[in-house]
């Protein structure tokens, strides 16, 4: 199991997302983090697509992520939330 962390950039980014959207893409967003963070726990190093070095990339709806997997230390760190729909 990994431990999932957020950068206090990724968490006020993910504040900006959240004030932009409507209540239903709230809701939305607030489903998405909860599984992502188990998904995350799961298995980091095998979701989403492989950029340089540690960093990995993940695009879904609603919202797309940039995070840091260190294998050895099973720790992720979530570097950068963006907003998938136009709204976001």
């Amino acid at each position: 199991m990994f431990m999932v962390t957020w950068t206090q950039s990724a968490s006020d980014q993910l504040a900006d997302i959240w004030m932009k959207v409507d209540s239903s893409t709230r809701d939305e967003i607030i489903e998405y983090v909860q599984k992502l963070d188990r998904h995350l726990r799961a298995n980091a190093d095998r979701i989403g697509e492989s950029r340089e070095r540690d960093i990995r990339v993940l695009t879904d709806n609603p919202l797309g992520i940039e995070f840091r997997v260190s294998v050895p230390d099973r720790l992720v760190t979530i570097v950068r939330p963006w907003g998938t729909q136009s709204n976001g």
